[in-house]
């Protein structure tokens, strides 16, 4: 008998095709095999072998609920025949007719087969009737409880997706939506401190030609100006990706020193960056990159305030320039930091994703990834070799480029 439990929940979620209807019997007597037959074949599907070789190819191509069988037969017994079954069906169940004298036997074998019940000979027909329909409630069962599990795993499954694509959704809108409040702070940000540079570039004229100006106010200045120079730079940027075109890239011939050496210049307006030990590192021989210069300035600055937020006063800060093996010039920005946290390592180039927590916008190594990519290079975050973080960007040397 099905629980009526059960019973509600294959109704409920409409579980089909639990019972084929199928049974095989299996007996090296063939007059037996016609008295079983004629006894199941009113309400069974019924399927006959006269050996265990023959029930497994019957079982090989035929969906089976129940399979009765003689326990003595020659080659293999009743009970060898279920347990191979049960290798690859476990879901039929087996019901073994076996004589009094095999009982030592079968009960030792009985955990190997697993055979659903054994039935003494001579056997009488109710008994039989009854066996086959306790043996298939029993296999209705099992099948429906394996695809109620199935089915409630798959829709957690299903939930859990829908639960993702919604929050990729939400996260998508708030995306446009800084994306919207970006672009309206940029533009008039830019504008206004387009202004500003304009009359400050006019006052490093004026110092230019004056011999009382000392050379520590030129740098002060020069050192200004390169900043709100490369804060122009990324507020541009920021502007042209909260827009959404392509960004533009005014490409030129480059020297990889005087990149990081002017990137350096605007690092030194920063008081923190000054506290730190920063080392230069440039290989020599190094050909020209074919570049946009701001915008490049603009990732080794980006990397560099990293780096010094990163750390503390007195660590070690190194900047480098090398050449790898295919040709490229690798850019490199080195610290003693803590580290990255694995659970943003993987994330570290999306948009939004900080490593300052509350303290970011988490646009810097975006932006950072959107330029190097933009210049046909590739960035990535690695492991400093005495702890911290390495950042590396590669661009191609002019020569390579067609």
């Amino acid at each position: 008998m099905v629980d009526e439990r059960l019973q509600s929940l294959v109704e409920r979620y409409e579980v089909r095709d639990l019972l084929s209807g199928h049974v095989l019997l299996v007996d090296d007597d063939e007059p037996n095999l016609e008295v079983l037959a004629a006894v199941l074949e009113p309400d069974y599907a019924v399927h006959q072998a006269d050996s265990g070789p023959a029930a497994l190819e019957v079982v090989a191509s035929t969906p089976l609920d129940v399979i009765v069988a003689d326990q003595r037969m020659p080659g293999m017994t009743g009970v060898e025949l279920l347990e191979a079954v049960s290798r690859d069906h476990p879901d039929v169940a087996g019901i073994v007719l076996t004589g009094y004298t095999d009982s030592d036997a079968i009960i030792a074998a009985i955990n190997r087969a697993g055979a659903f019940r054994f039935l003494t000979k001579p056997w009488n027909p109710d008994e039989i009737r009854m066996a086959v329909a306790d043996a298939a409630a029993y296999v209705y069962q099992r099948r429906a409880i394996e695809r109620l599990v199935a089915l409630v795993a798959r829709r957690n499954d299903e939930l859990a997706k829908a639960l993702e694509d919604l929050r990729l959704a939400q996260d998508r809108m708030l995306h446009l939506e800084r994306l919207g409040t970006m672009g309206r702070l940029t533009a008039g940000v830019t504008h206004d401190l387009r202004n500003f540079l304009i009359g400050l570039a006019l006052i490093e004229e004026e110092f230019a030609t004056r011999t009382e100006v000392t050379d520590d106010l030129r740098e002060t200045v020069a050192v200004g100006l390169a900043g709100i120079r490369n804060l122009l730079a990324t507020l541009e940027t920021m502007n042209q990706f909260a827009r959404g075109g392509p960004m533009t890239m005014d490409l030129q011939s480059l020297s990889p020193a005087r990149l990081i050496h002017d990137a350096l210049v605007v690092m030194r307006g920063d008081l923190e960056f000054r506290k730190r030990e920063v080392v230069q590192r440039v290989a020599d021989g190094l050909p020209d990159i074919e570049g946009d210069r701001p915008r490049l300035i603009q990732v080794l600055v980006n990397l560099l305030r990293n780096a010094v937020q990163a750390t503390a006063p007195g660590q070690r800060i190194a900047v480098e320039a090398s050449r790898d093996a295919e040709g490229h010039v690798v850019f490199a920005v080195e610290d003693e930091g803590p580290g990255i946290p694995p659970g943003i390592r993987d994330h570290l180039f999306d948009p939004f994703v900080s490593t300052k927590g509350e303290g970011g916008m988490g646009m810097g190594l975006y932006m950072a990834k959107l330029i190097v990519e933009g210049h046909g290079g590739v960035i990535r975050c690695l492991n400093a070799i005495n702890a911290g973080t390495r950042f590396e960007f590669s661009i191609r040397a002019s020569c390579q480029r067609n």
